[in-house]
């Protein structure tokens, strides 16, 4: 009992009441800032690339892509036979119908813009996230598959994260500008330090794009004893996916999202309106017999062979239109531009 006394409540003394009084008035521990009104800075990152250099770099894929076609190809006439499937592989989602491009391959003055734009089509097609690019599930992109899936995953606002027309908050796409420069910081040690190391993730899928290619455009190299080689082509080859694999993350890296405009104004002019494929339809092999039987058909000075690159939404989550300063980077380039070797 004198135990359980020492501890019973006993009224305030006056004492106890000035010393309470002469305390400062109590804080809370944790304060709860205001929600903020932008997407967090990313202050300290590196610098995006000036319009400058991303247009270099671009340029310099093609660059890379037309000096293997003429280093390893023959415009000449070859004898063996193509299939239809060998087609398709190679050229999945473009707007052409299969048996015009096996006349433009067929076709010496038009072969080496041919085979570029599939290699072109092949590697941009898989260079950029959800509905701006083609093939952009984790099993065939050239990003880092784990980025896509990572991606594949996100649902802000109401649904999944689509960066189409329907996509309305500013607020929601700033953050995924945040995210991939980020991101592009944290790989950078493993995707551009020590690219295409053994463990680099984007190897398996830059093959299987080789084998889809491959097929088609081996029909027609040139000889193994044309001084090249046995192997030479196919790694040379494989160089080429691998550089549009290290643009591709260095797209990703930039602030702004983008696409690459297949459409030709010169078709457009003639009163051609269907020259570019929706990419919503063109996700499967299974779709390119409905996109050869609907197409309009182009002729050889309308059909791009090479885009441009467009910035659609730039940092803070604004979609661009066509009087948008610096959006359209790069030339369209068509096959009259080419000229037979």
């Amino acid at each position: 009992m004198t135990l359980l006394r020492k501890f019973k409540p006993h009224k305030a003394s006056s004492e106890d009441s000035d010393f309470r009084s002469a305390l400062p008035p109590r804080v809370p521990l944790v304060s709860t800032p205001s929600p903020p009104s932008r997407a967090p800075s990313t202050s300290g990152m590196d610098e995006p690339l000036p319009n400058a250099e991303l247009s270099k770099q671009f340029s310099g894929l093609h660059d890379v892509i037309v000096a293997h076609i003429r280093k390893f190809y023959s415009p000449h006439d070859v004898e063996q036979r193509i299939s239809q499937t060998d087609i398709e592989h190679a050229s999945t989602g473009i707007v052409l119908p299969w048996p015009q491009i096996l006349g433009l391959l067929g076709d010496a003055n038009t072969r080496i813009a041919t085979l570029a734009m599939c290699i072109a089509w092949t590697i941009l097609s898989r260079s950029l996230l959800l509905k701006s690019g083609i093939s952009n599930s984790p099993g065939s992109t050239l990003l880092p598959p784990e980025i896509v899936e990572c991606f594949q995953s996100f649902s802000l606002g109401t649904g999944a994260v689509t960066l189409g027309k329907d996509e309305t908050s500013p607020v929601n796409l700033a953050l995924l500008s945040r995210w991939k420069q980020i991101s592009f910081a944290l790989c950078h040690t493993a995707y551009i330090a020590n690219a295409f190391s053994f463990f680099d993730a984007r190897t398996v899928n830059i093959e299987r794009a080789l084998k889809d290619l491959n097929p088609l455009i081996a029909t027609y190299a040139l000889p193994d004893d044309a001084g090249h080689g046995k192997n030479a082509r196919l790694d040379d080859l494989r160089d080429v996916l691998r550089h549009g694999a290290s643009f591709a993350f260095t797209l990703f890296g930039q602030p702004c999202f983008w696409r690459f405009d297949w459409r030709s104004e010169r078709a457009v002019a003639h009163g051609k309106t269907e020259t570019e494929l929706d990419p919503d339809t063109a996700s499967s092999i299974a779709s390119i017999g409905v996109a050869a039987t609907s197409s309009i058909r182009l002729t050889t000075q309308e059909i791009v062979v090479w885009p441009s690159l467009v910035r659609i939404i730039d940092e803070d989550g604004v979609q661009l239109s066509g009087q948008d300063e610096g959006m359209v980077l790069g030339r369209k380039k068509y096959i009259d531009d080419f000229e037979r070797t």
